[in-house]
């Protein structure tokens, strides 16, 4: 049953995926190699099968596809696309390759605590702004650290920022981050929406499976 959700829930993959390729036009610069294999396409639902057998929900970060997918016993609940602004494999200039995998889990969404200021006691507060029932909206950038030397940023944007950056910017984003340009970790930024970004942080929790396709250990036969 498990098996048949999973080619079920592969069948629908691929096509919103040609659905969200025409919906963000162009992507960036860092392109699929080609398109997954049949085999390829085989080992990936094989090794999601553990994920899906656990009943727990997971995510499949799918950088050939450009989607985020929330997934439950192998069936795709909701999908968020994204665009690839730039990859940073072991220092390098990173390439997706749809036979490539990593399972991984996240550790922290690697964004600042959220600072709630009480009010002036001596003034009123309008029952609606209070900070403490109504804190701030969570951040529309952050970075997601993994139990391994993997780290993916997402980069939320208002409607006016969808534009790509350039080279030089991508790069300069990448500084605070530390010195030694990721030589020992792997750094993917992706961009989108600001409040789908939103709505990805507040979804997040420590120790949560997420299935990375296009990069990581399994190299493409």
């Amino acid at each position: 049953m498990i098996r048949k959700s999973l080619l079920v829930a592969a069948i629908f993959g691929f096509a919103a995926g040609g659905v969200y390729a025409f919906l963000l036009g162009a992507r960036g610069s860092i392109l699929p190699a080609a398109p997954a294999t049949l085999g390829e396409e085989t080992e990936r639902l094989e090794t999601e099968l553990s994920l899906a057998a656990a009943k727990k929900p997971y995510l499949v970060l799918d950088l050939v596809n450009s989607r985020l997918d929330y997934r439950l016993s192998g069936m795709t609940t909701k999908s968020i696309p994204f665009r690839v602004d730039s990859i940073r494999d072991k220092g390098k200039d990173g390439r997706i390759e749809a036979g490539r995998l990593a399972l991984l889990s996240i550790e922290d969404r690697g964004a600042p605590a959220e600072i709630i200021v009480p009010p002036d006691p001596a003034k009123p507060v309008d029952p609606l702004k209070d900070p403490k029932l109504f804190p701030p909206d969570p951040p529309a950038d952050f970075t997601l650290l993994f139990d391994r030397p993997f780290k993916v940023r997402m980069v939320g944007e208002k409607s006016e920022g969808w534009s790509m950056s350039g080279m030089g910017r991508r790069f300069k984003e990448w500084l605070p981050w530390g010195p030694g340009g990721g030589r020992k970790e792997t750094r993917v930024q992706l961009r989108l929406p600001a409040e789908r970004a939103q709505e990805i942080y507040r979804a997040l929790y420590r120790g949560e499976k997420v299935l990375v396709v296009g990069l990581g250990e399994i190299p493409k036969p």
